[in-house]
């Protein structure tokens, strides 16, 4: 398996989430940085929040990373009135 560079799989995934709130009528660049910027200081802060043995679990870490992406992305389906 080829090496795979995921902090730039995780920008191009929140960059193509800030087009689709383009398209539905939000900010796309407020939106990519409400999306992208608290992801790294939320898995910095990991290790102080739950222990640095709970914080070094994949599947931990993994969900700190994607939670605001996700959240990002239900409200970028959602139409701006």
């Amino acid at each position: 398996m080829e090496y795979v560079n995921l902090p730039l799989v995780f920008l191009i995934g929140c960059a193509l989430i800030a087009l689709l709130a383009k398209k539905n009528g939000y900010s796309w660049y407020l939106f990519f940085f409400a999306i992208a910027v608290p992801a790294p200081l939320l898995l910095l802060a990991l290790p102080h929040v739950l222990g640095v043995e709970t914080a070094t679990l994949s599947a931990v870490r993994l969900a700190a990373a994607l939670l605001f992406p996700v959240a990002g992305l239900l409200v970028a389906l959602q139409r701006n009135s």
